[in-house]
């Protein structure tokens, strides 16, 4: 079986995340998406909290995924990665799994001496690939896949232009919902998280 592994932060989750599950539905058997439920805190940002995308996927995104994706939320997306493929290697697994994110993202979070130390035996035995390192091209944003990028979306909440957030949307979901959820009324969690973060630095 041919298995789709893709991890992500998403916040907020764009048409290029979707470009990405869509693509991995399509070429595998099944498909795990590992998804962050941690905050984004950034100074000079709009916090997207954890919780909120939560809401966003069970509410909007779970009812889009293709039919042989799951969706698995908590912990650090990458170490899953790495967790799901050592438990199949100490299996003694014969599927075969591929790793989604484009070149610099695969290059950044699975080094070699991390595929040798974390993905073994199954890496050596060719059993874990890398769609966006075999096909860079494919996988760069505005040549292969679609331009719209996280720093953008949250620019446009950060602004609060709608109409510009909705445009970076994968199809399918209520444009309006998910911006109310991520871009909604000032509340006191939303100021907790803003003050903790200047304080931050």
């Amino acid at each position: 079986m041919n298995i789709g592994l893709i991890p992500m932060a998403a916040k907020p989750y764009h048409a290029g995340h979707h470009w990405l599950v869509e693509r991995a539905a399509s070429e595998n058997d099944r498909v795990v998406v590992f998804v962050s439920t941690s905050d984004r805190i950034r100074k000079g940002e709009k916090p997207i909290l954890g919780r909120d995308m939560v809401r966003v996927w069970q509410e909007e995104l779970e009812p889009i995924m293709p039919g042989n994706a799951e969706i698995r939320y908590g912990g650090s997306p990458v170490q899953n990665v790495y967790k799901e493929i050592q438990e199949a290697g100490e299996a003694g697994s014969e599927d075969i799994f591929f790793v989604y994110s484009d070149a610099v993202d695969t290059a950044l979070n699975y080094p070699q001496k991390n595929r040798i130390r974390y993905m073994e035996p199954l890496y050596s035995l060719g059993q874990v690939r890398f769609p966006g390192e075999e096909d860079p091209a494919g996988f760069t944003r505005g040549e292969g896949s679609p331009d719209v990028s996280g720093t953008k979306m949250r620019s446009s909440l950060e602004a609060c232009r709608f109409e510009d957030f909705r445009r970076g949307l994968p199809a399918g979901v209520n444009a309006e919902n998910v911006y109310d959820i991520l871009c909604g009324g000032v509340n006191e969690q939303y100021l907790r998280a803003w003050v903790r973060a200047v304080i931050a630095g």
